[in-house]
């Protein structure tokens, strides 16, 4: 049985008011979007993907849609995102060899 993982972001993504409507049916046809309301030209919604790159590549891929002039992330959760456990992993692993390069490493 695999992992699942999800990293989930909420976004405010601007238009111009009388661009709502079209920019909004758009980000909610696209994998991964929900949409939960707009007012004055911001749009707020979520994402959810399977990794810290899909969830920007998407994010990415809303600024250049038309008529978005901006696209704002407010929250994001990727704890359990498996690039950056493996990136943690890795800080941590050289920490530790910075450690014995400067006190030497323990039992000596």
């Amino acid at each position: 049985m695999t992992e699942e993982h999800c990293v989930i972001s909420s976004l405010i993504v601007e238009t111009l008011p009388e661009n709502m409507a079209s920019v909004e049916a758009a980000l909610a046809q696209l994998d991964g979007v929900e949409v939960h309301g707009s007012e004055q030209g911001k749009i707020v919604i979520t994402i959810e993907k399977e990794s810290v790159s899909a969830s920007h590549d998407l994010a990415n891929d809303i600024t250049k849609m038309p008529d978005v002039l901006a696209v704002n992330l407010i929250y994001a959760n990727f704890e359990d995102d498996p690039e950056t456990q493996a990136m943690f992993e890795r800080v941590q692993e050289r920490a530790r060899e910075s450690h014995d390069v400067l006190y030497g490493k323990e039992g000596e």
